[in-house]
């Protein structure tokens, strides 16, 4: 019992509280607004800075779920940016298919193509004007870096 204690004093001080500390989230933009909100956000990490997308999870009807999926450069929030633009040319049922989350084009109706987002089991759906945003706020961002 004794070492238990002393182990856990230990990694508190050694650094293991890192993992509960919050890090500045800088909203970039409200893609879209309650009740099922999709912000787009950079995360300041001491020198490093990555990108997340947050959305409520739609799967979860009873509760509110919020689900945040990094994008730890702007490489991958490129590649998240490329495969929307992909999909707006292509055909319904078409996917965009990444390491850890999913983009796919379900429906167009009069010009508004539907997109659901797949992340670590969680659901989104959003508009076609909403991915345009999202394209838009993700290209001034990039033109940033060079």
């Amino acid at each position: 019992m004794k070492y238990l204690l002393v182990f856990s004093f230990f990694l508190h001080h050694s650094g293991g509280y890192r993992f509960t500390r919050d890090y500045p989230e800088v909203d970039l933009m409200q893609v879209r607004l309650a009740p099922w909100p999709i912000n787009l956000q950079r995360v300041i990490y001491y020198t490093d800075t990555c990108y997340a997308i947050q959305f409520r999870d739609q799967s979860a009807m009873n509760s509110v779920t919020y689900k945040t999926m990094d994008l730890e450069t702007i490489g991958q929030l490129k590649y998240f940016k490329e495969g929307l633009l992909s999909l707006k040319k292509g055909s319904d049922g078409d996917i965009a298919e990444f390491r850890n989350y999913s983009i796919k084009k379900v429906y167009k109706k009069k010009g508004d193509a539907w997109y659901i987002l797949s992340y670590d089991g969680a659901v989104t759906n959003f508009q076609e004007a909403q991915a345009n945003r999202m394209i838009y706020i993700i290209n001034d961002l990039i033109a940033s870096q060079h």
